[in-house]
Order: structure tokens, then sequence, then C-alpha cells
């Protein structure tokens, strides 16, 4: 029995020898947090593909410093709303000073791999080995789609000129003339998308309704009316859109 006790002993001696010579990916308790937290700032809004996550990842404060890199952005293919659509994987180079029971070099670069589904995180972030040689990827940018605050002054003054009876046609010309072209966004040079536009004519009375889609679930209304021949135009908030208003023309002739 004596002996036996020894043999286990040394057993669990070497096991935990092997234990801490065995390499893990690198990361530390800070690294950890910082992926936890980009991690769940970007699984909402939610993002139509892998690129979106990207883009999001990079537009954080993290992500717009110098030691942060995306690796990886790829789509997986889902059918439900709870299967993985897509994967990130990130670089964290991390400045550390060896000083007490910090044995490790002065510097080193954590990865991490995280997979999202519709209603955000599905799995990780998890340190993983960096992958050999992985350059930092930007995912080509995305036009503008929100409806620039230049668009109510313009839409005010088009329906202030129409003629006293216009057609849905005479209308629609009148906008496509008396609009502003979305301006181009400094940061990518890229022009904004136009908002889709209706219309609907009632008599003397007309309503407008500009709809753009930002997101995946987000949108933009401003809308517009002439009646009794006085020209109001407003915006839906978040709010209103939250609960689900909606955005045409025939709600514009109706409102108070």
């Amino acid at each position: 029995m004596k002996v036996s006790h020894g043999i286990v002993l040394l057993g669990c001696v070497a096991l935990v020898g092997a234990f801490w010579l065995v390499p893990s990916a690198a990361g530390d308790a800070e690294t950890d947090r910082q992926s936890d937290t980009l991690a769940d700032a970007i699984a909402y809004p939610r993002q139509a593909d892998a690129a979106g996550f990207a883009r999001a990842a990079l537009a954080t404060p993290l992500g717009r410093s110098n030691g942060f890199g995306v690796l990886e952005a790829t789509d997986l293919p889902h059918d439900g709303p709870r299967d993985p659509m897509a994967r990130l994987v990130w670089r964290i180079h991390h400045e550390r000073s060896d000083t007490g029971w910090n044995l490790g070099s002065g510097t080193f670069d954590a990865c991490y791999r995280v997979e999202f589904d519709y209603y955000g995180t599905s799995s990780g972030p998890s340190r993983i080995t960096c992958p050999a040689n992985a350059a930092a990827i930007t995912p080509p940018p995305l036009p503008r789609r929100d409806i620039p605050p230049g668009f109510a002054p313009a839409l005010e003054a088009v329906l202030g000129r129409l003629p006293a009876t216009a057609s849905p046609q005479e209308v629609r010309a009148a906008l496509a003339s008396g609009m502003p072209a979305p301006p181009v966004d400094p940061e990518t040079r890229l022009t904004g998308i136009p908002p889709e536009v209706f219309v609907q004519v009632r008599g003397s009375d007309v309503g407008v309704a500009l709809f753009a889609r930002t997101g995946v679930e987000d949108t933009d209304c401003m809308m517009g009316r002439r009646a009794g021949g006085g020209v109001r135009v407003w915006s839906l908030s978040a709010r209103d859109q939250r609960m689900e208003l909606p955005c045409s023309a025939e709600a514009a002739l109706a409102a108070p």
C-alpha cells in the first residue's frame, strides 16, 4: 500500500508539472474583459452580416486603438435565429511590465474568436492561438442611408410651391427637382443613398413620406403634408418607430 501511495503521489506531481508545461493561448484578465465588453457592445443593434459586426467593432474605442485588429470576419450558413450567422476573430496587442508575479514577456498579442446569432453572441469570446502572420482586415465602408437634416426645409419648400391641384406625378417631379442630393460622407467619401419617396394626393391635399432603412431593424422617416393651404413637415422619433407607427403618405395625410 505504501508503494502504491508513492506511485499515486508521483503521478500527481507529474500531472501538475505537465499542466504548467502545456502552452496556452495568450491573454489575461484585462484582454478577457475587453473582449467581453466588445462582444456585448457590437451584438446590438443587430448586423446583417459578418462585415457589419467587423465595422461595429472597429467603430468602438477599443477598435479605434492602434493595438486592435480584426483578423477574420466570416459569414456562417444558418437557418434559424439561434444558429450562428457570423464569426469574428480579433487581436489585442497588450503591453505588460515584468513585475511581481508576472513572469511573461513585456508585450503579447491576445486573439479571440466569437460567434453571433440573431440575438447576440452564441459562443465566445474565447482565447485562441493567434493565426501566424495574420494581417488585420478592414471591411469596405457602406454609404449612409439616413435622412439628412437639410431634407426637412427642402421638403417644406417643395410642398409650399406646389400648385393648388397637383397630380402624384407632378408632386414626384417637384420632389425630384427640389430635394437636395444626399451628401458625401467625409470619412468614407461615399454619397449617401436617397430615401424612398411615397406620395398620396387627395383633392388639393398632398401627403409625402420619405423612408430610409438605416440598419437591420432601424429606420428613418420624414413626413410632410399640405392640407387646407397649410404645410407641415415632421419626423417620426425613435419611440414612434419602436411603436411601429406607419411611415406612409397616407399616414401623413391622416395625421392631426
